[in-house]
């Protein structure tokens, strides 16, 4: 009798049940947020638009691409706070509307005119046509509203620098008592070389690193059973659908997971049971991250009647299946192409082939045993799930390649876990050493 009072409840009750309580509760910050005053936030907006003229929509550091900031989207987001008091919070939280998006290149003007005109008394300028943005949550306003009753764009800034780093250091401290001051390591120059220091200048860059940051604390914070992992990956699914505007999310998944499998109970465990958990992880998180995202196409549907599943269901035909791209349709056909030619163009091609081709090499000489490989196999699972996700939304994600390429993160962190796991360079000397003896 008492191991029966003690059974846990299935799994999936559970699962649902954690996903019930994290939307729940998003949802409920999130009205919080937007029945906020809006007084406060567009006096402390005024500035912020004239930060947003004098920077441009898209200044980038040192003149590269791949540094490029994002002050578009996240003049949307101000935007969107500007206008949460047009009508009721629940209306408002549905519909996310902004004005006169399609002409991006005064999109800053735009907001200070619309501040301007809510100042004087008055609605928005005629010529300013209102956009519904009605099939993302817009979740950051949980923080963003609340943040700019009190300070403006640049405080906010300044307080995600200061969130992401605490969460940041967290990691570290948390990944060498865990795993290993090399686990550390590898973490903090994974995130150094996908420039993460400057993620927290942009509100929609911010997300996803925090979120993902705040999943590595929480798993690594004590021994997490292979349950609870699931379940927590469910919970992060959903913040990241609820919160993110389909920026980096693959981090929120990948980074926690590569933690976790870092963790030394966990690397001594079969690589395939390990592979199989990786499987059911991202199963869970996308079951999380799907089913948030198109609750919100139905609950925007019911409240404001427009038919938000089919913008949304556009949307991601757009996104997944070949689009253009500076005039080139994106087919994989004339992907490989461009990529060849533009290797070719500049005498790359064949010089990077044989690097690849000697990278394989040292690759297949330097592991260590095939029972080494195979418990390393699952952090090269989480590895390629950046990869897999950029084949996967191929369009977005060269569209967008500009700040897409953080994902690459979890690839670093994770892949240099793996080689170290599963390679050692002096087994090359060892095996090359036998074969002149056996010959």
């Amino acid at each position: 009798m008492p191991k029966t009072q003690n059974r846990k409840p299935p799994f999936a009750l559970r699962a649902l049940a954690v996903f019930g309580v994290t939307i729940g509760l998003l949802f409920l910050l999130l009205l919080g947020a937007y029945a906020l005053p809006g007084g406060p936030v567009r006096a402390h907006l005024e500035p912020s638009a004239q930060t947003i003229i004098q920077e441009g929509l898209y200044p980038s550091y040192f003149g590269f691409k791949l540094f490029q900031m994002d002050n578009y989207t996240d003049t949307l987001m101000l935007m969107e706070a500007a206008t949460a008091d047009e009508t009721d919070p629940l209306t408002a939280m549905m519909t996310n509307t902004a004005y006169n998006v399609d002409n991006f290149e005064t999109l800053g003007e735009d907001l200070a005119r619309y501040l301007e005109a809510r100042a004087a008394g008055e609605n928005a300028p005629a010529d300013l046509e209102p956009f519904s943005y009605a099939r993302y949550w817009h979740g950051y306003m949980i923080w963003l509203r609340p943040l700019l009753c009190l300070m403006p764009y640049s405080g906010v800034r300044v307080v995600q620098y200061l969130v992401l780093f605490a969460l940041f250091a967290a990691v570290l401290v948390l990944l060498r008592r865990r795993c290993g001051l090399r686990a550390a390591v590898w973490f903090a120059v994974s995130q150094l070389l996908v420039t993460f220091f400057w993620v927290p200048h942009q509100i929609q860059y911010f997300t996803c690193f925090a979120i993902a940051y705040a999943g590595c604390d929480w798993v690594l914070a004590r021994p997490r059973r292979s349950d609870a992992l699931c379940l927590g990956l469910v919970a992060l699914g959903v913040a990241t659908a609820f919160c993110d505007l389909l920026v980096t999310p693959i981090l929120t998944l990948g980074l926690p997971l590569a933690c976790w499998l870092l963790e030394p109970q966990q690397r001594l465990r079969a690589g395939g049971r390990q592979c199989a958990l990786v499987f059911g992880g991202c199963l869970c998180w996308g079951t999380g991250y799907g089913v948030a995202w198109a609750l919100k196409w139905v609950l925007a549907g019911l409240v404001t009647g427009q038919n938000i599943i089919a913008d949304a269901v556009h949307q991601i035909g757009v996104r997944t299946a070949a689009d253009t791209w500076h005039g080139m349709e994106l087919t994989w056909g004339n992907i490989i192409q461009f990529v060849y030619s533009t290797l070719a163009d500049r005498g790359l091609f064949w010089p990077l082939v044989l690097l690849a081709v000697v990278l394989v090499a040292v690759f297949c000489l330097s592991v260590r045993s095939r029972a080494a490989l195979g418990r390393a196999a699952p952090l090269a699972l989480a590895a390629v799930l950046p990869l897999v996700w950029f084949a996967a939304l191929r369009t977005h994600s060269i569209q967008h390649g500009w700040f897409t390429w953080r994902s690459l993160g979890l690839t670093l962190f994770a892949g240099m876990a793996f080689l170290y796991y599963a390679c050692d360079l002096r087994t090359i000397g060892k095996r090359l050493k036998q074969k002149r003896e056996s010959i």
